[in-house]
């Protein structure tokens, strides 16, 4: 018989022909879910890094906005009191504000900024000074770790310095910072919806603007900022009335007997 045409249909060999046949099938299934897994993860880091990078952006938008805002009050502070520095250059001439040398000045400012130096009450006062004065706590992502990187200080040191030094932790000083300026802002623009006063206080939601809120002062912004509103606008009647409280004394009206008496005196 001719070789070409030889079939072998030994049992063992169709057994091991099928065992390949079902190894290789299971090769290309957990390849194809390799594949199926390296696309996903790769779809969720794509995600993630375009979310950080809005995250970014938004920050530092609102930094620039920020530093844009203190320019402004910079200038205006400049322009109002430009003749008070004219004079006091005039005066000190190459002396601080006390009779003491720029060099001298310079060299305890920079004594005072020492943070490692500090114990926890200064650091405390420093810390959140800063906060106040440059409205840090208006930041939406403003935390610990912000406040780290703000100040090169470890979490420990800054958590510490609150609580031993302030008697409270950092994220209660932030909110009652935020709580603070959005009272100012419901009473100084009463126009502004409660939205606008929580984003604009560093809130990014409004349900814990509201909550917050509450938690503090015991009623809801819109209750508070109506009480406000009247006792401010009582606190105008009251300056409008003469000092004293007694009303003005209205001028008497001269009957026509009364002005009669007169002529005949005349």
């Amino acid at each position: 018989m001719d070789a070409g045409f030889l079939v072998i249909s030994h049992p063992k060999l169709t057994r091991n022909m099928e065992e390949m046949t079902v190894i290789n099938i299971v090769i290309v299934a957990v390849l194809v879910t390799a594949v199926a897994v390296y696309l996903f993860m790769r779809r969720q880091k794509d995600a993630v890094q375009d979310e950080m990078n809005r995250l970014t952006l938004r920050l530092t938008e609102m930094e620039l906005k920020m530093e844009a805002e203190r320019t402004i009050n910079n200038m205006l502070l400049a322009s109002t009191g430009s003749s008070a520095v004219v004079a006091g250059v005039a005066t000190m001439g190459e002396t601080g504000s006390a009779g003491e040398p720029i060099a001298a000045g310079k060299e305890r400012k920079a004594a005072a900024v020492d943070l490692s130096a500090m114990d926890d009450k200064e650091l405390f006062e420093h810390i959140s000074r800063v906060i106040r004065d440059e409205e840090l706590f208006r930041w939406p992502d403003f935390n610990r770790a912000a406040a780290m990187e703000q100040f090169s200080l470890s979490a420990a040191r800054i958590g510490g310095a609150f609580m031993r030094g302030g008697g409270m932790g950092m994220p209660e000083f932030v909110r009652n910072c935020r709580l603070d300026y959005a009272c100012r802002l419901m009473v100084e623009q009463p126009e502004l919806s409660f939205t606008e006063v929580g984003e604009a206080s560093g809130y990014q939601r409004t349900t814990t603007f509201y909550h917050d809120f509450k938690a503090r002062f015991g009623m809801p912004p819109a209750e508070y900022r109506a009480q406000q509103l009247k006792q401010d606008d009582a606190t105008a009647i009251q300056s409008e009335q003469p000092q004293g409280g007694e009303p003005k004394e209205q001028p008497q009206e001269i009957t026509e007997p009364e002005k009669n008496n007169d002529v005949r005196k005349q």
